[in-house]
């Protein structure tokens, strides 16, 4: 080695080794933020059962002047139920004079617990159409864990009470197989069955849920410890959702496991192209609740809506991917648009309305610069939101179902 080599890196020397600490430095503060940032340990802390009681009829209903805080990775956020059993602003059963009333009936989308208040469907669709020359009411009867059978009791014997002019019927895939099922998970619930007329409750009442020990006090839940790096962790997961074959390509090289061998639950089997009986049952149920629903609507004199809302491997091509590989799904079996066409038979035999939501969440769908769902919970976000109110919106209005006033009234952010 030269001397004049070695002057060179002995004054390279201090640059160099100041470098290698400030990406020393770097890594350890990337490090320390990812265990501060480590998600809650458990998916759920059952906030739902804070809220909701047992009801005869529907299995369950949200207790009136209940609340509780849903503190999840993705938000925190805090539901209150108002004095009629709503996750909304106070109501009233009769309407003010003049007040044209939508009525949304819904899961936990409707329900919208993992956004504000103010930033639910309901909510924003009612701030853009209510004016104070043109009153208008959006009700939120959606219910956390609701299948289509739960919400048609739910109209029969509480949302007719509202006299909505419009009922809009937020429809999600897994109501296909619950509709057939007299249990949500552990909860007991409705069971409908097809007769001649519509529909009839089979299991009147509806048992009681097995007991449970009391919700845990509120408080911060206990934070998820991280073996290992939490940074490589952070970095794994966000590669996974991001770009799920790129993940896959570096798991079969020995980073970590690729995807694949997830066992598959019951609710994804509607996207099959050949449905199961269960599947098969469910659709005939479904197809004769949606059915009554819309003669019951009619003889009301309110007009029905079946608005459907696509899970986010719907919209977002990235979350079908992943969705694909972590369940081994062969492309020639199963098919993700395979609910929404099937829904169209049931709307054609049915003669209900109905709107796809799909389009226009794709459209708002830019991956890292924002997307309509939470992409760990699967709900939608404040975005989708307000554009699932945009499109319910357009679609009422295009049916010349609102009233003249409404129709002109411009949209609000």
């Amino acid at each position: 080695m030269t001397r004049a080599l070695r002057a060179r890196l002995r004054a390279l020397a201090p640059n160099l080794l100041l470098s290698a600490a400030a990406i020393g430095v770097m890594l350890l503060a990337f490090e320390v933020w990812a265990r501060l940032a480590a998600p809650p340990s458990g998916k759920e802390r059952d906030e739902r059962a804070r809220y909701t009681e047992h009801d005869p009829v529907l299995g369950w209903r949200k207790t009136p002047g209940a609340r509780a805080v849903y503190s999840r990775r993705e938000y925190r956020t805090e539901v209150v139920i108002n004095r009629l059993g709503l996750r909304d602003v106070e109501r009233s059963y009769e309407a003010a004079p003049g007040t044209f009333r939508v009525l949304a009936l819904g899961d936990s989308y409707i329900e919208g617990y993992s956004v504000a208040l103010e930033e639910t469907v309901t909510q924003v669709l009612e701030k853009s159409l209510d004016r104070p020359q043109c009153r208008v009411e959006v009700i939120n009867g959606g219910t956390t864990g609701y299948s289509t059978d739960q919400e048609y009791l739910f109209y029969a014997h509480e949302g007719r009470k509202y006299t909505p002019q419009v009922v809009v019927l937020f429809f999600h895939y897994n109501d296909i197989l619950y509709n057939a099922l007299d249990r949500y998970y552990r909860l007991p619930k409705p069971h409908l069955v097809r007769t001649d007329e519509g529909v009839r409750l089979e299991n009147d009442p509806v048992p009681q849920p097995p007991p449970t020990p009391p919700p845990a006090a509120g408080g911060a839940p206990a934070r998820r410890s991280v073996r290992g790096s939490a940074a490589w962790y952070w970095l794994r997961e966000r590669l996974m959702i991001g770009a799920p074959r790129v993940f896959d390509r570096l798991g079969r090289l020995g980073l970590w496991d690729p995807l694949g061998g997830d066992g598959i639950s019951d609710e994804l089997l509607v996207y099959r192209r050949r449905p199961n009986p269960d599947i098969q049952a469910g659709w005939r149920i479904t197809d004769r609740i949606l059915e009554t629903l819309e003669r019951e609507t009619e003889a009301a004199g309110a007009q029905l809506l079946v608005a459907y809302v696509p899970s986010i491997m719907e919209v977002s091509e990235r979350a079908w991917d992943l969705t694909r590989m972590r369940y081994e799904l062969p492309p020639a079996a199963w098919n993700r648009e395979f609910v929404w066409k099937r829904l169209q038979k049931s709307a054609a035999d049915g003669g209900f309305a109905l709107l796809d939501l799909t389009p226009a969440l794709r459209r708002e769908d830019h991956g890292i610069f924002g997307e309509p769902y939470f992409v760990r919970d699967g709900h939608w976000n404040a975005v989708g939101h307000r554009v699932a109110a945009e499109a319910v919106r357009t679609g009422l209005a295009d049916r010349r179902w609102l009233p003249a006033c409404a129709e002109a009234a411009p949209s609000q952010d």
